[in-house]
């Protein structure tokens, strides 16, 4: 049963919480959760090559809008980084789905 003094705000932070703890022990560094999740990305990371990571989460039902993804790969560019969705289901499963690298391109050794 769902508790009801959990809110959607409050269930979205935990989610994000539970992200940032993945990555974490994925490797990666420097994780920060923003402030009131208002902007195109709830968390502001490094993958562990040292690229900046701006990552969407969604859980339960929720997915990505259109506009989400708009706003979030905007970002990334604007940025040079690379694009995040995350999801949580409920069964507390995390499935990461990469958007874009938009971040300095390197050449490659021949």
């Amino acid at each position: 049963m769902v508790n009801p003094m959990v809110n959607r705000y409050r269930k979205g932070r935990i989610a994000e919480k539970k992200v940032a703890n993945r990555l974490k022990g994925l490797g990666w560094n420097n994780i920060r959760r923003s402030k009131g999740s208002r902007g195109p990305a709830d968390i502001y990371a490094r993958t562990p090559s040292g690229e900046k990571a701006y990552i969407q989460v969604k859980s339960g039902t929720a997915d990505l809008t259109s506009k989400d993804r708009e706003r979030l790969v905007d970002l990334a560019k604007e940025r040079k980084g690379v694009a995040v969705y995350a999801h949580k289901d409920k069964g507390n499963k995390i499935k990461f789905r990469f958007l874009g690298n938009f971040g300095r391109r390197r050449k490659r050794k021949r």
